[in-house]
């Protein structure tokens, strides 16, 4: 559900009659335009939801873990901008994928940074990533007028686990019950080669 700005208006408290569409208060904005100083503090927190799923495919030669779809609602109640929302969770999910996959801090054995430039820190880039499939549903929460809610990093929370239990999940026919994230080629190439010991 969109929020429609011709149904916002502005009313004096208590007064019936004094209802102001966006465009006749802006019309009375006159040379310094408008400005306004509000306080409000909700009755309690939001509680925005979702779910993810992810698919992956796994190279048992190399290690390599790819991710080929991922789906997601994320509910953040009344949408005030939509498309800022949907930026927000293609980035989040986009993080998630990269944390789930390959980004990782490394250290030397005397604590020096194994990892502090682009060059030997891997990030995600759009050829590794699928389109999106996102998925909309809007609950209105009830502690504010616009019935808003978070979606800052909705992506990031669901998609970090829906794309490491995915790798997982396209082991355990080999026995492979867990991998630490992220689920490099390496470590992943490692608990191949591990479970295929126990078997």
């Amino acid at each position: 559900m969109e929020l429609d700005p011709r149904l916002v208006v502005w009313r004096v408290r208590g007064e019936s009659g004094t209802e102001l569409e966006w465009g006749k208060v802006a019309g009375h904005a006159g040379n310094e335009g408008l400005a306004a100083d509000v306080l409000f503090v909700a009755d309690g927190p939001t509680f925005p939801f979702g779910a993810h799923v992810a698919v992956v495919e796994v190279d048992t030669e190399t290690g390599r873990a790819r991710l080929v779809r991922h789906v997601t609602v994320d509910d953040a109640g009344t949408l005030v901008n939509p498309l800022l929302a949907e930026g927000q969770r293609h980035g989040g999910i986009a993080q998630g994928a990269a944390q789930a996959l390959l980004e990782e801090v490394l250290y030397d054995a005397h604590g020096n940074p194994l990892t502090g430039t682009l060059a030997d820190y891997a990030i995600i880039t759009a050829a590794e990533l699928p389109s999106f499939e996102l998925v909309d549903s809007q609950t209105p929460a009830t502690v504010n007028p616009l019935g808003a809610k978070g979606i800052g990093e909705a992506g990031t929370i669901g998609a970090t686990p829906a794309v490491q239990n995915a790798v997982i999940d396209a082991l355990t026919h080999l026995g492979v019950r867990h991998i630490d994230m992220p689920a490099t080629p390496r470590r992943v190439w490692a608990a191949i080669s591990e479970a295929g010991e126990r078997r």
